[in-house]
This record gives structure tokens, C-alpha cells and sequence, in this order.
């Protein structure tokens, strides 16, 4: 006789039901003993005994969905599909939730329509989730998005960075200094069992990436590091470190300094920026102010979140701030990678509109310091795979990432980034400073001052032997003043234009001395003029910190000009000039005893007058020291 066998409730640690539905004692029994094996984590056994149990019950349902929670818990993503359709194809009517996890895998595995449809027919019954429901319909535009973008791909073309990079093992989470010599990596490798990370770097000669070689003491150790960034100019190394002794939490950040040839013992970040949670992943900004890192802490969106904090005046990093909503949502926010333009923002995302696990997206800073519109780096780049860790080189165009290779490895490649993708070109400007007597380097402040909206860019000090670096972004236009105490300054304007260039140019600075003089390069007149332009306020600004600074020396304004024009009209046109900044310096607060002006006309050129360039460099004002008290 043929009877229905009613198996009282199992609580499992993925799924429950009230009762369970067979017509087989021998296969509730079998069952049983399944769910004893899945509450013990031995998903292989149980699903074996659960594929006994079907045999036996072909329409056992509770028994079928099991199977399909364990497939996928085994990322037998294609065969838990199959069974969840199964078990449509006997109940499609009092299981609803099996539409919901169907379409889920379908998403996660990129068949869009079909989770589409089964997602659409899951948020049609009543008394669903309202959880369910709303990630649903997420699922659901996503899907629509990612069928979308398929049918409109971007330019996609991946080379890898060759064997002197890529090895057996994994590699991963490049990172690249601005100027593209210096490649940075985490290769991870098995010693007696267990997984160990450690950094890998490699050099570019100009024509291919050097064999890489071990980072290692003291920054490599027996721990898991990895997770880096580099400073700009390779000189600070950011990382994440998990399970130091002077750890805040499990894994916080680290910093270490290349000096002489050798990197520094690590130094946390401190408990501004680490604490009892998860820190990982920097990524600092090519001035060196602004350091983002992802954080599960209190104060989120939800999950990983990406933060900043900012370097205050002494060098300190503020109480990190979350970047918002706009970047921020309730799933995982990871990778985030600031441009050296210092504005584009790429990261992974989880929450955003995308085609499932991790998508790039990149945002941009508006003029008014907001981040705008994150937009999908698009198909193929994203799939419905993870992609994360990119990083751009500064070029904006040239793009670094991981992927699994043919052997089920992760190696590095490159590509080129689409062009709505692409952040600015961007330039890098280095050299070193000296003393203009004994050519000994000097550590100085160098401050760069945007001369369009009148903010510090950067400021920062030269290295012990002189050296300097920072990245500039293409069409901006700044003010560069150069101060160490007991020195004249030394000022210079620098424009950058369309497209980044290199620009390297060593600098000399003289104590102050009398005769010794500065070309104030960014002092500027309106045309055939001794009205001086709003942009002069940066230089005036720095006039007057010097004078009040020394307050021991007495100066000379200089005015000069080039040979357009008489004579006489340039000696009073330049002797009006001097006095018109003389004039503005003394309503700053600046004595007027300490200041003489002089108009030189085109007494004193520069060069021959015969270009526009040497014309150019001819219409000048200059500071001279006169007298030191």
C-alpha cells in the first residue's frame, strides 16, 4: 500500500522546513542521516546519501532542495541549477523561494535571462520577504543592465607582463610607482603546508620588467603581507600586515621607508587609522595627504566600506571619515585606487549596478569636492566574475590587473582603459636641490600652489640628499616656492599642459646674503599695464611670509621689461610696476623702510629680445636682499 510519509522537521544550517514529504520510511531515514552529516560539515557524504534518498523517492522535494543547497555550497553552481529546476518541474507552486535561489546562481554565473525570469516570477507570489523581495528587483536590473552593456562592449585586449613577473604561483595586487619604473606585487607560495604572502618587486629598463625579486627583511616575514601601494615617487611603501604583535586588530596598515638602499623597519599607522576591525588595502594620493583603505568598522554602509583619512599639518592622519553613499552602499566596497591625478577614483563593488560578484567602477571629484556618478568600467573588462585590484599608471590609459591564467593561476596583465574610463595624464616633476656655494643638497619646503583656485596642492619636504617628487595633473597652471630658513626662497611658475610630461630640474638656494636675488615668476601685470593680476596673490603671499620671517633684511623690487616699446616708456612702465607691488606689500603690513623699488626698463635682458619666449622671460619683477641689519 501505497502511503505518504510525514519526517518531522531537521533544522539545517541552510535551510528548514516544516514537514518533510516522502512516501519511502527507507528514504526519510536516509535523509536523516544526511541532514546529521550537512550539520557536520560533510557536505560530499551528504550529498551521496541524499542522491541514495532520491533514487529511492524521485519526487522527494525536501531531499531535492538539499541537493541544490549543497551543489552550490560545493560551487556546483551548473548541477544546483539543474536540481532547483527539477524542483520546479514537481512543485512550482509551493516553494517559492526555490525561484529566488535559482535566479541568484543564474546571475551569479552570467545567464542574465533566466535569472531574470525566475527572479520575475519569484517577486509575484504573496508573503514573500520583503528582503528577498527588494534584492530581488536589484538582481533583476542588474541582469537588465548586464545584457545591456554585452550587446555594447568596450575595448578589451590583455597582455601579460611576461615570466619575469608571472611564475608558477599566484600573483597579485600590483602596484606601480608614478613614474613606471618600479612594480610592486604579492606572490603567494606554500612552505610546509601553509599559504604565505610576501611582496615581489621588479624594475622596468624602458624595454621589459626585470626578474622579480623578494622584498625581503624586514618588510617580508613568516606572517601574510600583502595588499600594497607605493608612494609616488617609490619611496613609502603602504601595506597590510595580519597578526603582528603590535596590532591593533587582526589585520591593520604599515608603512615603511626606502632609504640608502633599504626599506625601514614597518610602522603602523596608528590607531587614528587601525583599530579592533579589518584595515587592508591602502591607497594613497599623489600628494601624499589623502590615504584611502577599506574597513569593516562601526559607522559603515554595511560590510567593507572604503574610507579616507587626511595628513594634517604635523604629519599626523585624522580620524578616518567613510566616502559616503555615493561610493559607499550596503554590500562590499573593496580596491580602491586613487589617481595620480588625485581626482579619479577606481574601486570594486559588490552594490552597485553591476554584472555580478566584484564589477570596477570609477567616480570622479567634482569642483565642489564631491564624487561624482560611479560608473561601470563595462563589459568585458567586468563579467559576471570577480574583478578587483586595478590600478592605473599615469598615463590614465594604461591599466594593471589580475586574472586566472590557463593553468588556474593568477598572473598579472595590462591593458589599455577605454577611453570614458581613463583618468588625466598626468606629469611628474623630480630633481634635487642644492646649495648654490658648496652644491651640498639642501631639505627643504616645497609648496605648490594651484594659481587657478588658490589652494596648496602639495607641501612637502625634500629628501635628505636633496631629492623631490610629486605628480602634477595635465592643463593646471602652479606657483612652486622653495623655503628653507636662513635661505632667499626660490620661486617658479610651472604649467602643465593637454597632455603629462616628465619634467626633472635640479634647484639652487642661496643664503641670504646682500645681492642675492629671486625672480619673482609669478608675479604677474595686466597687459601694457602696472595693474597687478588677482593670480599674484600666491607670490605676495610668499613676499610677505619672508619678509616677516627675516624681518632683519631690507629688499629691492626690481621691475624689468622687454624691447617693445621706447626706452623711456619701459624704464616707467617697469618703475611702476615695482612700486605697485611695493605699494600692496606695505597695505599687507610690511614697513616701507625695508623696501626700495627700481625700474631697470630693458637695461638689464636676459637674453637678445628676438622670440617671443625670450621676450617673455625679459617682463620680470625681482626680489634683491640690499641690507641685512
Amino acid at each position: 500500500m501505497k502511503f505518504i510519509f510525514l519526517l518531522i522537521s531537521f533544522s539545517i544550517s541552510f535551510c528548514s522546513f516544516s514537514q518533510r514529504t516522502t512516501w519511502s520510511k527507507k528514504s526519510a531515514k536516509i535523509y536523516k542521516n544526511a541532514q546529521y552529516h550537512v550539520r557536520m560539515k560533510k557536505y560530499k557524504t551528504a550529498k551521496l546519501l541524499l542522491k541514495d534518498a532520491i533514487r529511492i523517492d524521485n519526487n522527494f522535494i525536501e531531499a531535492w532542495i538539499s541537493l541544490g543547497e549543497i551543489n552550490f555550497i560545493l560551487n556546483q553552481k551548473k548541477e544546483a541549477i539543474d536540481v532547483y529546476n527539477h524542483v520546479i518541474n514537481i512543485d512550482s507552486f509551493n516553494f517559492p523561494s526555490i525561484y529566488y535561489k535559482l535566479g541568484k546562481i543564474q546571475y551569479s554565473i552570467g545567464k542574465y535571462e533566466n535569472a531574470i525570469k525566475n527572479l520575475s516570477n519569484y517577486i509575484d507570489f504573496n508573503n514573500i520577504s520583503p528582503e528577498f523581495k527588494k534584492n530581488a528587483l536589484s538582481i533583476i536590473k542588474s541582469s537588465k543592465f548586464a545584457k545591456d552593456v554585452i550587446l555594447n562592449p568596450v575595448t578589451f585586449d590583455p597582455e601579460s607582463l611576461g615570466p619575469n613577473i608571472n611564475s608558477d604561483y599566484d600573483e597579485y595586487l600590483p602596484a606601480i610607482s608614478a613614474d613606471g619604473t618600479k612594480l610592486i606585487f604579492t606572490r603567494s607560495k606554500y612552505y610546509d603546508g601553509k599559504r604565505n604572502e610576501d611582496f615581489y618587486y621588479s624594475e622596468f629598463d624602458g624595454d621589459s620588467w626585470s626578474l622579480s625579486k623578494d622584498f625581503g627583511e624586514p618588510i617580508n616575514s613568516e606572517l601574510n603581507e600583502g595588499a600594497q601601494c607605493i608612494s609616488p615617487d617609490g619611496k613609502i611603501l603602504y601595506f597590510t600586515a595580519c597578526g603582528k604583535f603590535n596590532t591593533y586588530g587582526g589585520c591593520d596598515l604599515y608603512k615603511s621607508y626606502f632609504k640608502n638602499n633599504v626599506w625601514s623597519e614597518p610602522i603602523n599607522l596608528g590607531s587614528n587609522i587601525n583599530s579592533k576591525f579589518w584595515e587592508s588595502q591602502p591607497s594613497i594620493s599623489a600628494d601624499g595627504n589623502r590615504l584611502f583603505f577599506v574597513s569593516n568598522r562601526d559607522g559603515g554602509f554595511g560590510g567593507k566600506d572604503i574610507w579616507m583619512s587626511y595628513k594634517n599639518l604635523s604629519g599626523e592622519w585624522s580620524t578616518p571619515i567613510n566616502l559616503g553613499i555615493k561610493i559607499n552602499t550596503s554590500k562590499d566596497e573593496i580596491s580602491p585606487f586613487i589617481h595620480f591625478d588625485n581626482q579619479t577614483l577606481y574601486f570594486s563593488s559588490k552594490g552597485h549596478l553591476g554584472m555580478g560578484g566584484f564589477d570596477v567602477f570609477y567616480s570622479k571629484l567634482s569642483k565642489s569636492g564631491d564624487w561624482n556618478e560611479v560608473k561601470n568600467i563595462g563589459y568585458p573588462i567586468n563579467s559576471h566574475l570577480d574583478e578587483n585590484s586595478m590600478i592605473v599608471a599615469k598615463d590614465g590609459r594604461t591599466a594593471y590587473f589580475t586574472s586566472i591564467n590557463s593553468n588556474s593561476n593568477l598572473d598579472i596583465y595590462s591593458f589599455e582603459l577605454p577611453i570614458e574610463s581613463r583618468a588625466m595624464n598626468v606629469a611628474y616633476f623630480n630633481g634635487k636641490i642644492f646649495d648654490g656655494e658648496t652644491n651640498l643638497p639642501v631639505e627643504c619646503n616645497l609648496e605648490l600652489i594651484n594659481l587657478d583656485t588658490g589652494d596648496t596642492f602639495m607641501d612637502s619636504e625634500s629628501q635628505s640628499d636633496g631629492s623631490y617628487f610629486f605628480c602634477l595633473p595635465s592643463n593646471s597652471n602652479f606657483a612652486l616656492n622653495i623655503n628653507k630658513e636662513l635661505y632667499l626662497f626660490h620661486s617658479e611658475n610651472i604649467s602643465i599642459g593637454e597632455k603629462g610630461s616628465i619634467l626633472m630640474k635640479n634647484y639652487k638656494l642661496y643664503k641670504l646674503k646682500v645681492g642675492n636675488k629671486v625672480k619673482l615668476d609669478n608675479i604677474f601685470f595686466k597687459f601694457n599695464s602696472y595693474d597687478l593680476s588677482d593670480k599674484s596673490i600666491t607670490e605676495i603671499n610668499q613676499i610677505i611670509t619672508f619678509m616677516n620671517d627675516n624681518p632683519f633684511l631690507k629688499i629691492e623690487i626690481g621691475g624689468h621689461t622687454d624691447n617693445i616699446g621706447s626706452k623711456k616708456y619701459n624704464l616707467e612702465l617697469s618703475s611702476k610696476r615695482a612700486k605697485s607691488l611695493k605699494y600692496i606689500l606695505i597695505k599687507r603690513g610690511i614697513d616701507e623702510d625695508r623696501i626700495e623699488t627700481k625700474g631697470y626698463g630693458m637695461n638689464f635682458s636676459l637674453n637678445s629680445n628676438l622670440t617671443k619666449e625670450e621676450r617673455l622671460l625679459n617682463r620680470r619683477t625681482e626680489l634683491k636682499i640690499i641690507s641685512i641689519k
